[in-house]
């Protein structure tokens, strides 16, 4: 006689060998209403009614928009799983401009050139955090990305704006000779064979 561990392990086997849905297919859309109801994500994301009504529009032959709209899903009810605050895109394209505008200006730690300090022990890069805001607002881990900007802004508020870079051929500020920014390049160690 068989043990019910068994039968699971024959189970566990046999969905393991079933092809998985593709995006945009019915099954997902039940899968993200149930999992929507479950975490309530139509009371916290603003976005979420519209992209659930998206994805139960789309028909078969799923492209890139069941991709976009499939990941997009995902992200949301991520987002309640882990308890992130919700982000609308307007917000995140407000938060991200604010990055644009600001991120030159944020004082870096240890000396190392965008290193930001998130003020909770964490620090990350101006270049990393500057390229996750320019992904779609619906990306994976938006919403984390979200959440670091907000403690940036209230962190640092209004920072000032950055001083430009001198410009080759332009005049200092107290008329002297003009200078240049130093710009990098790459260097070649002869003793590289």
């Amino acid at each position: 006689m068989s043990t019910p561990g068994g039968w699971n392990r024959r189970l566990d086997k046999l969905q393991a060998a079933l092809p998985e849905p593709p995006a945009g297919s019915p099954y997902w859309h039940d899968s993200f209403a149930r999992l929507g109801y479950a975490f309530r994500v139509g009371d916290r994301e603003p976005d979420y009614a519209a992209a659930i009504r998206a994805y139960g529009d789309l028909r078969p032959p799923y492209g890139d928009e069941a991709q976009r709209l499939h990941g997009h899903l995902c992200e949301l009810i991520g987002r309640a799983a882990d308890k992130t605050p919700p982000c609308s895109a307007a917000e995140f394209a407000v938060l991200a401009a604010w990055l644009a505008d600001h991120g030159d200006a944020l004082p870096t730690v240890n000396g190392w050139k965008n290193d930001l300090d998130l003020g909770d022990g964490a620090t990350t890069t101006l270049s990393d955090l500057t390229w996750r805001a320019g992904q779609r607002p619906n990306a994976a881990g938006s919403g984390k990305v979200a959440e670091t900007i907000r403690k940036l802004m209230t962190r640092y508020g209004k920072c000032p704006a950055p001083k430009a870079r001198p410009v080759e051929g332009a005049a200092l500020e107290n008329g002297g000779p003009s200078s240049s920014a130093w710009v990098p390049s790459a260097i070649r160690d002869n003793s590289e064979g």
